[in-house]
């Protein structure tokens, strides 16, 4: 090897070694250079409802599962009015399931505005929630919300129909031609019927059928819509299936090929007076599966009793393995808040089994949401009785309570927090 060849392998030595040290400082310095991606923050949501002016309640959501309020955001919209209410009982909130839908990767939260007909939809920022759009319902009175891959479709409870949008990852609402349709009744022998009381829309777990359930009190059935969603996001003409000997279908989710369906149970009272909470013969809450098939078919599958009354909203882990009802007369004396919170197995055939039961403070628990990790579950007190022993007054506050999910989906009560929020708070969303 002559004299050149060797300082030039020297030199590429030297130059080698010199790498060897400097790799670990450059790959550093290319981890410090690169931007960071702000995640999704950890937070719980619910509306206000406020007929002067509706906002959404956020609140920091800690490790360990607690919550602290954060801030008030406006909707731009307002509140349903207190008197009337519902066209159902006349209760001071949005009665159904799922006035606030988030979507499953936490960054938008979309929520209905009953007192002035509206919509709004928020990004969820790392600095708090941004207003995007805020665009009609296209009916009257929105009570329920539910989305699914870019689509989202709302609930008119009073003008029984429902209408759809298109949303981009900024949450921005563009409405969806054909999507307005409306919301029909049949007899359980299939003839045309008269409208019950709205209560909840959503999606079957692929997105291709659309589901609505209607109270139908006093009648000894109530009422599944299900609505065909077209390769444009557009939704065919309900199909409608009445539910005998099971009263008053409410909130619902769905798992694989199976809606799963809360059951505020049988009211002998007639629609549009007060119920009569104090009945035991009334109100035994139930949780009913459905089979759905691509064309909107429900074939019913098991009805399991949820251990306790007026089984009002139910939601289901990522697994599709546990779900959660809120029984919003508890097991036991009305407003008390025993046994309001029922945990159930669920079956790869579907069928529900109750496993685990827990009490919330006293009132008349409603809403919940899981964590996006699914240990924890919030439930909203919207009428504490914490803040007006019964007969509810003027006072009325509300409240949400907080619980830690164990092995097998026990529930240990974790935070209630101060019964101070305003009347009637409606709807949650977790991530």
């Amino acid at each position: 090897m002559g004299r050149n060849a060797v300082r030039i392998a020297r030199l590429m030595g030297i130059l080698l070694a010199a790498a060897v040290v400097l790799a670990p400082w450059a790959a550093d310095a290319a981890k410090k250079s690169k931007p960071k991606t702000a995640g999704v923050p950890h937070r719980f949501y619910t509306q206000t409802n406020n007929p002067a002016g509706n906002t959404v309640l956020v609140y920091d959501r800690r490790g360990d599962g607690t919550i602290t309020l954060l801030a008030n955001v406006p909707t731009g919209g307002k509140g349903q009015p207190t008197p009337p209410g519902t066209p159902t009982f006349g209760l001071p909130v949005v009665d159904s399931q799922g006035s606030v839908d988030l979507t499953p990767d936490g960054k938008l939260l979309f929520v209905v505005n009953a007192g002035d007909n509206s919509v709004t939809s928020f990004q969820v920022t790392a600095s708090g929630l941004k207003r995007e759009s805020q665009v009609s319902s296209h009916g009257k009175l929105p009570v329920s919300l539910a989305s699914s891959g870019h689509l989202l479709y709302v609930l008119n409870g009073e003008s029984f129909n429902v209408y759809g949008w298109r949303f981009s990852s900024t949450g921005k609402l563009t409405p969806i031609a054909g999507s307005d349709q409306k919301v029909i009744a049949v007899t359980p022998k299939g003839t045309k019927d008269k409208n019950g009381a709205p209560a909840g829309i959503g999606f079957s777990a692929n997105g291709d059928v659309l589901a609505v359930t209607q109270r139908a009190l006093p009648r000894k059935y109530g009422e599944i819509d299900t609505f065909v969603i077209r390769r444009d996001g557009s939704a065919e003409p309900a199909h409608a299936t009445a539910t005998p000997g099971i009263d008053n279908p409410f909130g619902f989710s769905a798992v694989g090929s199976y809606f799963l369906v809360s059951n505020a149970g049988y009211v002998a009272t007639p629609n549009g007076s007060p119920p009569q909470v104090g009945d035991f013969t009334q109100f035994t809450g139930t949780a009913a599966t459905y089979k759905v098939s691509n064309t909107g078919k429900l074939t019913l599958v098991s009805n399991v009793k949820t251990g306790g009354r007026a089984a009002c909203w139910l939601i289901v882990t990522k697994n599709g393995k546990r779900a959660f009802v809120t029984n919003t007369l508890g097991a036991t004396a009305p407003t008390v808040g025993v046994g309001a919170v029922s945990s159930l197995s669920v079956a790869a055939s579907g069928k529900m089994t109750l496993s685990h039961q827990a009490s919330t403070a006293p009132g008349f628990p409603a809403d919940m949401a899981l964590s996006n990790d699914n240990k924890y579950l919030y439930v909203i007190d919207p009428s504490s009785a914490l803040s007006a022993p019964p007969p509810m007054g003027l006072g009325i506050k509300s409240q949400i309570d907080v619980y830690r999910i164990g092995a097998g989906g026990s529930m240990t009560e974790i935070q209630a927090t101060a019964a101070t929020l305003p009347p009637g708070i409606s709807g949650a969303g977790a991530f």
